[in-house]
């Protein structure tokens, strides 16, 4: 793909290790786009410790770069399950950093980059 335009709606820059071994670093665009959640309490708990059922809905304010079909817009991989669930789709490529197993780590196991994105397939696909 040429002249690819990333937006990167998580909160922090998305490095990512191409085949080649160099490295492209995507800044933050501003604003991370977040789910909306919602908390049910269940009256339950696991030896003292409440237990609720968390549901996520997707904003109704949806950012205009979701809507150039030229970006590709990064996500966290909740979100994108979200979007996959909703059956929503968008102009824009929307993908999510692999954090699994694509994700580079350093000596303490923490993740600093990636060396690929993924979409997420649903039963219709």
């Amino acid at each position: 793909m040429n002249d690819v335009r990333f937006v990167n709606l998580t909160p922090h820059p998305i490095v990512v290790r191409r085949e080649d071994g160099s490295e492209l670093t995507i800044p933050a665009a501003g604003k991370p786009f977040r789910l909306e959640e919602e908390d049910i309490e269940t009256g339950l708990d696991i030896d003292g410790v409440p237990l609720v059922v968390r549901r996520f809905k997707f904003p109704e304010e949806i950012p205009a770069e979701f809507e150039d079909p030229d970006n590709i817009v990064i996500v966290s991989l909740p979100v994108l399950q979200v979007l996959k669930q909703m059956g929503l789709r968008f102009p824009a490529l929307v993908v999510a950093p692999d954090t699994g197993k694509g994700a580079i780590r350093d000596e303490s196991g923490k993740i600093i980059g990636t060396t690929r994105f993924i979409l997420v397939q649903g039963a219709d696909d």
